[in-house]
């Protein structure tokens, strides 16, 4: 994986005892995360894990319950690696919104009418999350043949709630939040149920975790370094812009990362935190690159690419002549030249930019992308001067929900 930036920088003091801090707690209380993909806790996960999918059966309709961090993973998870035609159909409810979950049960009711072959994974950390309850609720109410699996808190209402009603249950590790769950079992489980090579990608991460420890050539420090300063110098706006639809919910799942975890009242009183954007390449440049090139300097563009992939050549069946150049070219040699000429012009522009390139779209490389932003949420948040674990303004919302409706 190579990461290049749009100006050259010296990593500061500041960055490096955030780097060392970072070093010093990983592994330990909210930073467990950083444990998950160590060779001894990822073989007892994947022992644990497998264990249950054995014991499930044949699934043919896979049905994911959660929210933000607890669904955002796997699907992101699905939408990059899942290309086995021996995976289940996947259906994900993230949202209460009453016509999009009566359209995904009604869906797997036709797929599966005496629901022998469906899985119902629950996730919720706490147990306690009001969306999650609901939307248990009204599955066992639409789907009360199917299998039941619960990811949960060892000590949550949910787990209780499970092991009264015989389902299998796996915990999510004490001190893994959501947003840094998705190499434990709250990803992996589903992950392996789709045929994903979860082994590959813990690799990946346990192996971008050893670069991100050193203090020269480290990608999450120089990434975290290059852009809190932007942050601090203005460019409050951070997109991240993959140029493959196989990593539009990585995108998304990168929004809620730098969102949740930056986004605070710092030690000094401050409210701080950049903006995550998420955009698509080549198609954002049909709407939003008209802003980010004549509008404010106040922006960060990351460009996501990929090597190694599939390409389709073009022909020469062109419309016109003002097409004649493209005769003899292929798809990914116009996506790769539309990235570095849209990098180019808005540099060019003013705007400070970023490109990370994945060698491959593969376990082992989406292993790395996961570790690697993690890490610099870890680094960002000690530079910035902030917890990155907490979400105080989240828990307010949830609390004025539940005085609503009570």
């Amino acid at each position: 994986m190579k990461i290049e930036f749009s100006r050259e920088f010296v990593v500061s003091d500041r960055g490096l005892r955030a780097l060392r801090a970072a070093n010093e707690s990983a592994g330990t209380n909210d930073e467990v995360w950083r444990h998950l993909w160590h060779e001894d806790v990822a073989d007892a996960q994947l022992e644990e894990i497998n264990a249950v999918v054995q014991s499930i059966g044949q699934c043919s309709q896979l049905l994911v319950i959660g929210i933000g961090g607890s669904a955002l993973g796997f699907k992101a998870l699905y939408q990059s690696l899942c290309t086995s035609n021996q995976s289940p159909s996947v259906s994900v409810l993230d949202n209460v919104d009453p016509s999009f979950v009566q359209q995904t049960l009604q869906h797997i009711r036709e797929a599966n009418p005496t629901g022998d072959e469906t899985v119902v994974v629950v996730i919720s950390k706490s147990g306690s999350t009001t969306e999650i309850a609901a939307l248990q609720m009204v599955a066992q109410q639409a789907l009360p043949q199917a299998t039941y699996v619960a990811i949960t808190e060892v000590y949550s209402e949910l787990h209780a709630y499970a092991v009264k009603n015989s389902w299998a249950t796996l915990p999510v590790p004490q001190g893994v939040g959501g947003r840094f769950s998705v190499l434990s079992s709250v990803g992996l489980l589903p992950a392996l149920l789709c045929n994903i090579d979860c082994e590959a990608l813990l690799c990946g991460a346990r192996e971008m975790d050893a670069l991100c420890r050193q203090e020269e050539d480290n990608p999450a420090l120089n990434l975290a370094h290059f852009l809190v300063e932007a942050y601090e110098s203005g460019r409050i706006t951070h997109v991240l812009m993959p140029y493959s639809n196989a990593l539009t919910c990585f995108s998304h799942w990168y929004v809620q990362l730098w969102a949740e975890s930056l986004g605070k009242i710092n030690q000094e009183g401050n409210r701080v935190g950049p903006t995550p954007v998420s955009a698509l390449g080549a198609t954002d440049q049909h709407s939003t690159l008209q802003l980010w090139q004549e509008g404010p300097l106040d922006k960060v563009i990351g460009f996501v690419m990929v090597s190694e992939s599939v390409d389709i050549e073009l022909g020469h069946n062109v419309m016109s002549e003002q097409f004649e150049w493209l005769k003899g070219k292929s798809l990914k040699q116009l996506i790769d030249a539309q990235q570095s000429s849209t990098d180019t012009s808005l540099r060019e522009a003013g705007q400070e930019t970023f490109t990370l390139t994945l060698p491959r779209l593969d376990a082992y490389s989406i292993g790395q992308f996961i570790a690697l932003w993690q890490i610099t949420v870890a680094i960002a948040g000690r530079m910035l001067q902030l917890n990155p674990y907490n979400q105080p303004g989240v828990e307010l919302s949830k609390k004025l929900t539940k005085e609503s409706l009570s």
